[in-house]
């Protein structure tokens, strides 16, 4: 039999067919495909740790700029030599170059010396004018200027500048000692030596205090200068009337601008005399600063507005004016700090003449520089020997001293940060001027004596607020919105939607700020209550719609259904957005009388501000919905289908599947979705920026507006001097961002692996 072409190739077909390999190339294939697996494991691991050590530089960089925040001051002694034929020193100081020191002793003369002293040069010495014959019995400089009072032996006191001034002869710096007389005033009636003399002055005039044999004459100067002719000085007179004031006057000071007069005692009180009135001069308080012991030293800070105690107890406290109702003029002495205190007496208070920073010297030679605000002891130095006076440079990173040995001591001072510690950062601190301690953020003010206010607290709340509120407004739409995608949408649309819903992600931030701030803000302010009933009404409408589309057993009805679902609940939801417009003036007119803005205020104290944290939630939200959206819808289709098939099978609803099995089933992606949302909503910056008032405050109302930590940093980032307190803060909040951000991202990896973990036998 003859087989046939067709049976022939039928046959070889069926034969096994036999590979012929070459054991050479074999051998040179599997070495390429263990080199190319070799290769691509390496460089994904080198990648992956490389993005690890990148993040952690990120950390060590930002942790790096913060550190310098809580390091302490530094001291050195530079130059120290002994001082000849000055028994005494009252008063020292020092040029802004740190060059040359001013030395004030019993003697109306002032000796200027170098801070480098040369051997065989001389010593330059300047009369004081005025005071030819004198003895110095004080002198008290006003801190922050150059103006000075010294008081003698007779009675007198001297009113004037005492500075150093600085000048170029070509290309050499020369320095020069300026002392400028503007008035010498017989203060008593009779010679009496002056026991301590406090001024506050200016180029007009001011106002003098000074005490002796237990007597406080207070003394207002007015001068001018004429069109012709020297200058007038105008002054009136008045001794204080001390009987309501506890114990004997040990010290005097004109604070508060010259607006105030506080005399201390010998018996811990300070009494205090508001000086608008001076024709009418009466203590308007008096106030029990220490328990037990005197006041010894009493000296105001930068600006005038707070003021340091020290007592014989070696107690040192921070003192200001506060609002009260309990004090006729509304304003009442409290004490704001208490700061380190010493082992003795307090001698001497030196304020910075650049912050709050102050030095405290005690009988023992204890010397402490503290910061009020911080409490901070920023350094400790014990002088065995004892400080006669002592005094910062104008730019506060040195200081000159005298000790009791007569020793004239030159320091330099890096102190760059005594303004930041954990109490200012976390906690209420009691700031001057305020009512009672408060958490604040302001980090500048329109004068060089402003006290920064650097509490994160207003920040990490605001943060947390429009996390919070965006949050609420994003996780339903998106988690419920991918549900009804991934189990009910049709699938010839399902590819449409999800698309559009990921362009949504590719806005930029800085568009939806400009629409919220210009278009959204004003929109709601003016439809409130309309927006506001859109959280139940829209829901509302779309589930009624819905309900009332599947009971109507109409053919039609049954066949648009079934073949335009999608469309139907979008015209519910549009049904539901035009009836919140619609019923949204009745509403107001019915609640709230027409005004809710006004009752908002009127009852519940609340102002409405036009850029507030529901303009904030909803767009926001509307940036945070594709990322949340697009993970779950992804972890409810990758829901295994005999899931879905047995629960309609045992007779549950389509609704009871989705909520019930799918849910449940794709928990991990669904908190993934959740987590990586929280971190773009806890980062956002230009919305937040725009859309906000961006105002530092701790309120939790939708209605104000609050500050978070990334748009401050945008803010105040240009103008932050680099390498300074502010420059550093700001470096902090953006730590603090990173460690929050890592924080939720390793709690979202680690319940998500556990979530899979529970569910990977379903």
């Amino acid at each position: 039999m003859i087989e046939t072409s067709s049976e022939l190739k039928t046959e070889e077909m069926s034969r096994p067919r036999v590979w012929t390999v070459d054991p050479e190339a074999d051998r040179r294939f599997r070495k390429k495909t263990r080199f190319a697996d070799n290769l691509a494991r390496w460089v994904i691991s080198a990648a992956g740790m490389g993005i690890i050590a990148a993040i952690m530089g990120i950390g060590v960089f930002l942790f790096s700029v913060v550190v310098p925040l809580v390091l302490g001051a530094k001291v050195e002694l530079l130059n120290a030599y002994p001082l000849i034929d000055v028994p005494q020193v009252h008063h020292v100081f020092i040029d802004e170059n740190q060059k040359k020191m001013g030395v004030l002793g019993v003697s109306p003369w002032l000796e200027v010396r170098s801070t480098t002293p040369i051997s065989g040069q001389a010593v330059e010495t300047m009369p004081i004018p005025g005071l030819e014959g004198e003895l110095l019995t004080v002198v008290r400089v006003q801190n922050g200027s150059p103006y000075a009072a010294i008081g003698t032996q007779s009675g007198r006191v001297w009113l004037g500048e005492l500075d150093f001034n600085t000048r170029f002869e070509g290309s050499t710096k020369v320095i020069d000692a300026v002392i400028e007389k503007s008035v010498v005033l017989n203060v008593f009636k009779r010679p009496l030596p002056i026991d301590d003399v406090s001024a506050f002055w200016s180029e007009s005039g001011g106002i003098l205090a000074a005490t002796a044999e237990k007597r406080v004459v207070v003394v207002h100067i007015t001068q001018r200068k004429p069109l012709i002719g020297p200058m007038v000085t105008e002054k009136n007179q008045v001794e204080l009337d001390l009987s309501q004031l506890p114990g004997n006057p040990t010290r005097v000071l004109v604070a508060d601008n010259a607006s105030q007069l506080y005399v201390a005692t010998d018996t811990g009180y300070v009494g205090r005399w508001r000086l608008s009135a001076f024709d009418q001069l009466a203590m308007a308080e008096s106030v029990q600063v220490i328990s037990k012991g005197a006041v010894s030293h009493i000296e105001a800070l930068l600006g005038n507005r707070s003021f340091v105690i020290g007592g014989s107890d070696g107690s040192v406290s921070g003192w200001s004016l506060v609002k009260t109702d309990k004090v006729a003029d509304g304003k009442s002495l409290t004490k704001l700090h208490t700061l380190k205190s010493h082992s003795g007496a307090v001698r001497l208070i030196t304020p910075s003449p650049r912050g709050k920073s102050l030095i405290t010297v005690d009988e023992g030679g204890q010397l402490y520089l503290q910061h009020m605000t911080t409490h901070r002891l920023l350094k400790k130095i014990h002088l065995k020997e004892g400080v006669q006076s002592i005094s910062f440079a104008p730019k506060a990173n040195g200081m000159v001293l005298v000790s009791k040995d007569n020793k004239l001591q030159h320091w330099n001072v890096y102190n760059p940060h005594p303004d930041m510690s954990l109490k200012t950062l976390f906690t209420k601190v009691w700031y001057e001027g305020h009512a009672k301690p408060k958490h604040s953020w302001q980090s500048h003010g329109s004068t060089d004596d402003f006290e920064p206010k650097f509490g994160l607290m207003p920040l990490l709340f605001g943060t947390l607020k429009g996390t919070f509120y965006a949050m609420l407004f994003s996780i339903p739409i998106a988690v419920i919105g991918a549900l009804y995608t991934s189990q009910f949408l049709n699938t010839r649309l399902r590819a449409s939607v999800k698309s559009a819903i990921e362009v949504m992600a590719a806005l930029p931030s800085v568009v939806l700020g400009f629409i919220a701030g210009l278009v959204l803000a004003p929109f709601v302010e003016e439809h409130i209550i309309a927006v506001m009933s859109m959280g139940v009404i829209v829901p509302g409408s779309a589930m009624l719609g819905m309900w009332a589309i599947h009971s109507i057993q109409i053919d039609f009805v049954k066949t648009f259904r079934r073949n335009h679902q999608f469309w139907a609940l979008i015209m519910c939801l549009l049904l539901g957005f035009w009836i919140s417009f619609l019923l949204g003036p009745p509403i107001e007119n019915l609640l709230f009388a027409g005004d809710f803005q006004g009752w908002l205020y009127n009852t519940l104290n609340i102002r409405y501000d036009q850029r507030n944290s529901l303009v904030v939630g909803i767009v926001m939200g509307f940036a945070v919905i594709p990322i949340i959206f697009t993970i779950c819808e992804d972890a409810f289709s990758s829901v295994p289908a005999h899931l879905v098939a047995a629960s309609l099978a045992c007779g549950a609803t389509a609704w009871q599947t989705a909520i019930q099995v799918v849910l449940p089933a794709a928990g991990s992606g669904v908190f993934s979705a959740l987590m990586v949302g929280f971190g773009r909503a806890i980062g956002e910056t230009m919305i937040v920026l725009m859309a906000t008032g961006n105002t530092p405050i701790m309120d939790g109302s939708i209605f104000n507006g609050f500050r978070a930590l990334s748009a401050n940093i945008a803010v105040e980032i240009p103008e932050a001097p680099i390498g300074g307190t502010h420059y550093r803060v700001l470096f902090l909040t953006a730590l603090l961002l990173f460690c929050m951000t890592f924080i939720v991202n390793t709690i979202a990896e680690v319940v998500r692996s556990r979530l899979r973990r529970n569910l990977s036998g379903v």
